[in-house]
């Protein structure tokens, strides 16, 4: 029965196997694409994509691979599966979503062999430039708009103040948000590259020469944006549109902006020539194709990419299933300090933010007239967006306490933490906050981010995945910080070794 099945309808299954796993990333995929952000023209996007991917259907022939090609394929395979795996016990969302892309590559590799890649290898990369995965390039460009909107208006003769990403002027104050990079800009200026070097089948050489041209027009346009929004809001004092709606308005500048572009490519990049056709076609990989019915000449291979495959969609399903929910971290009793309360569920001065905890409990302790509270978010589980460490967290409310620092606390004398993360807040002024906080995932504490991360995969492969977020407030009158770093210091120093305080 298992030679009737074409290696077509396996590799469609092993594809709508891996989309029903992977569920939860594509609708953060979707969640990004119907945002304003710099990925909103995704759906668009796919369009093109899965038009471009039909366009290309006959190149999808079984091939027979040789067994260097396809250990390579089976060694690609299992390591996007193992990003995958780890990227889901970590809950980190941009590298499941690559993953996620890696996995489809490899299975296509494995199923087809290189060639196929080769063929679909313009389709894939537009995929992988709507995918929301590029942030990292927000920083570079986000500097380039923040200076671009300094010299820009002091070509007119305004003044511009720069403070980080926030800029003054005698007529009002701009931040260059990273939305204001210009990377939705850049991601369309490189699908449209593509785009058209598809449809008029340019060369290498040629592609990148007109990337370079669509990346330079996206980045100029995005400074034209940020450029003209500071110099009319100097002028109106803040009052046009173009201050207030300056997502909509970037856009129109951008559409203006492709006008000479979409010019350049149809002068200068249109279809190569037919010597250039039949260049690349010699040059082309040539593989003999089997019969896409003809599943015994590949039957081992593909036989062993599907109990791969089978294996690690099961594991993503059974490592996260083993979990305690009766998990809660135990406070420790301390003998120096006196205990008021305990087990709080809520605490009218202090409301920090752990989105998806299972229990949060606050707790009072105090030390003659010292005074400090105990935050505990229990997380017996995780995943995403229900995570202890996410960006939508927080530990002070920015409406009521202004930021003063964010560093680290040093705990030389704790046998189990060397240092906590700090942030020195101000209500007024003489009313600060210290607030202190570590992790503690599976009886491993720390105050590092990346650390912690790495203990939630160990923990949860161990089948022990329960986690706790720690954090200790502190209020003084702001006369000596020193001082009262200290006193905190003491007081977590106890927490952390109650049989030597």
């Amino acid at each position: 029965m298992l030679k009737k099945i074409s290696v077509h309808s396996l590799f469609i299954a092993s594809l709508l196997i891996l989309f029903v796993v992977n569920a939860p990333v594509l609708l953060t995929i979707f969640d990004e694409w119907n945002s304003d952000g710099p990925y909103s023209h995704g759906f668009l996007g796919i369009i093109v994509v899965v038009y471009v991917f039909y366009l290309q259907r006959h190149h999808l022939q079984a091939n027979t691979l040789s067994k260097s090609h396809y250990a390579f394929a089976l060694v690609c395979l299992i390591s996007s599966l193992s990003v995958s795996l780890v990227a889901l016990l970590s809950s980190i969302q941009q590298l499941q979503q690559l993953a996620f892309f890696s996995i489809l590559v490899s299975l296509l590799f494995c199923f087809y062999g290189w060639q196929a890649l080769r063929s679909f290898f313009t389709p894939l990369l537009m995929l992988l430039l709507i995918l929301p995965v590029w942030n990292m390039l927000q920083f570079p460009l986000r500097e380039l708009s923040t200076q671009a909107g300094v010299w820009g208006p002091e070509l007119l003769g305004i003044a511009v103040d720069r403070d980080h990403y926030r800029l003054s002027t005698a007529g009002g104050m701009f931040d260059v948000d990273p939305a204001c990079s210009g990377l939705g800009f850049f991601m369309v200026a490189a699908l449209l590259t593509f785009c058209v070097s598809y449809f008029n089948k340019l060369s290498t050489k040629r592609t990148l020469t007109f990337l370079l041209i669509s990346l330079a027009v996206a980045i100029i346009a995005n400074w034209l944006r940020v450029m003209i929004i500071i110099i009319v809001g100097t002028y109106t004092e803040m009052n046009h549109f173009i201050v207030h709606d300056h997502l909509a308005f970037g856009w129109i500048v951008f559409a203006i902006c492709l006008i000479p572009l979409i010019y350049i490519a149809r002068t200068y990049f249109e279809e190569r020539s037919e010597d250039e056709t039949a260049e690349t076609a010699e040059t082309a990989e040539t593989v003999k194709p089997v019969a896409s019915d003809d599943f015994s000449l590949n039957k081992t291979q593909i036989c062993v990419t599907l109990i791969v495959f089978a294996s690690f969609v099961a594991a993503s399903y059974w490592i996260p299933s083993r979990y305690d929910k009766n998990y809660t971290f135990v406070e420790p009793s301390l003998e120096s300090y006196q205990i008021v309360s305990r087990d709080k569920a809520y605490s009218p001065s202090w409301k920090p933010y752990s989105q998806g905890a299972t229990k949060e409990r606050f707790s009072y302790y105090i030390e003659k007239s010292l005074g400090f509270q105990v935050y505990l978010a229990d997380y017996y589980k995780q995943e995403q967006a229900k995570e202890m460490i996410f960006v939508e967290n927080y530990l002070f409310d920015e409406d009521f306490w202004m930021e003063v620092a964010d560093k680290k606390l040093s705990l030389s004398e704790a046998a189990v933490l060397d240092q906590a993360n700090l942030f020195v807040l101000k209500k007024s002024a003489h009313r600060y906050r210290l607030i202190a906080s570590w992790y503690v995932i599976n009886g491993i504490m720390t105050s590092d981010k990346k650390i912690a991360k790495l203990a939630e995969v160990k923990a949860a492969l161990l089948g022990r995945p329960g986690a706790t977020l720690v954090a200790v407030s502190f209020d003084f009158d702001g006369d000596d910080q020193a001082s009262a770093e200290q006193q905190l210091s003491k007081f977590i120093t106890a927490y952390l070794n109650p049989n030597k305080s």
